[in-house]
């Protein structure tokens, strides 16, 4: 079982619903109850002001352990809110990324499959 955790930072909420819904629809996915206990983190949202200190916090503090994918346009470049997402921040985040506004449940669970595997490599 592949466990999931997911980081709001400040998206419209499509890619959310559809991130639930691909969790909901597989049989090899489930919710983490925690960042530190989870297989993956899925980046939703823009990267705001307000939630870039928490955001990198947390990337900090678990990257080397668990990998990131950046899930939907504004989460990689800030589409269509302007400036933002991963390719805005000082650092280079490493993980995948998967464009869409929003990607397909099965795309966003085939996308979590790939890099949790990856990861083990």
């Amino acid at each position: 079982m592949i466990k999931v955790f997911r980081i709001n930072t400040g998206s419209c909420g499509g890619c959310d619903v559809e991130i639930a819904a691909a969790i909901e629809s597989s049989t090899d996915l489930a919710w983490a109850e925690t960042p530190e206990s989870a297989d993956a983190l899925l980046l939703t949202g823009p990267i705001t002001a307000s939630s870039q200190p928490a955001f990198q916090a947390l990337y900090d503090a678990l990257h080397h352990r668990v990998p990131l994918l950046a899930v939907g346009r504004c989460a990689i470049d800030g589409h269509p809110f302007g400036r933002g997402g991963v390719a805005a921040q000082a650092q280079e985040f490493a993980g995948r990324r998967l464009d869409g506004c929003a990607p397909t449940p099965s795309a966003i669970a085939e996308a979590i499959r790939q890099l949790v595997v990856e990861q083990t490599l």
